[in-house]
Parts: structure tokens; C-alpha cells; sequence
């Protein structure tokens, strides 16, 4: 049972000459689930706003600086091709909650099918950008209690 899903199209941009979607735009739709996933949590994209109580979701950049995630690894398996005009289901399967970083597994499935066409571990590292460098930053507390009620 997957931790959220959600339906994408396959659009010719997002393929070769044969029809085949582009290796890079598995990526892309990992992300676009990653992004409609949290929305649907509450969170605008991927950024925290550190004013006030330390975990507002509103998407500003206080004066503490943008905290926000971004991909440290990714490892994917392509097992079967996707294809122009299908109708993809990308899932969040999993989850693993550290500290400062999120582990996720996400599936990709073609139409009409219960297996996985591709499948991923995505880390997202949450980051704290001051303006001068940009370090590892601890998940606001608000935001991890969430995603510790979701495993």
C-alpha cells in the first residue's frame, strides 16, 4: 500500500523519437509526486519558513534563510520502458525519517499493470541556505512528527 499516489500522463516531450520516455524524465516524474505529495500535505514545494514558531509551512524565506530539500542520491532500476499517452500511477511507497534527511522508495507503474516499470530510493537531505553556504539542516520538529505518522 503506498503512502500517496497520483496519475501522470506521458506528453512526446517527455520521450525520444521512438516514444520511449527520456532515462532523465523518470527522474521528473519521481519529482512531480514528491512535490504533489507534500502539497497535498500541507507544505508549498519543498521550503520551510523558520519564523515565528520554527515550522510555519507558509513558503517564505525569513531572516534565517531558506530551509528546504534537495536529492543527495538517487538510485533507480528501469525495468520496462514507458511509452508516449500512457497513463502512469507514481507512487510514494516508503519512507525512512532521519534527522536532517528523508528516505523515500517510489514506483512507477505503466497502465494496467501491478508491477513496478521503474522503481527508486530517493534521498532528500533538508538544507539550510543563510546565504553564505548551504549545510545540512535538522527536519523542523512539526514536519518530522508528520512524516514519523506516516511509516
Amino acid at each position: 500500500m503506498a503512502i500517496y499516489q497520483k496519475n501522470y500522463k506521458v506528453y512526446i516531450n517527455h520521450t525520444d523519437a521512438g516514444g520511449i520516455v527520456y532515462h532523465a524524465n523518470h527522474l521528473t516524474f519521481f519529482e512531480n509526486c514528491r512535490r504533489d505529495w507534500l502539497a497535498s500535505l500541507g507544505y508549498d514545494g519543498y521550503f520551510f519558513d523558520l519564523s515565528e514558531d520554527g515550522d510555519s509551512t507558509a513558503n517564505t524565506h525569513g531572516q534565517g534563510g531558506a530551509v528546504h530539500f534537495v536529492v543527495s542520491q538517487a538510485d533507480l532500476r528501469y525495468i520496462t520502458p514507458l511509452l508516449v499517452d500512457d497513463e502512469l500511477t507514481v507512487t510514494v511507497s516508503s519512507l525512512i525519517v532521519k534527522p536532517a534527511s528523508l528516505i523515500l522508495e517510489q514506483h512507477i507503474y505503466r497502465p494496467n499493470t501491478d508491477k513496478p516499470a521503474t522503481t527508486g530510493m530517493i534521498t532528500l537531505a533538508c538544507v539550510r541556505n543563510d546565504g553564505k553556504a548551504i549545510r545540512p539542516y535538522r527536519l523542523p520538529q512539526k514536519f518530522a512528527d508528520l512524516m514519523k505518522s506516516l511509516v
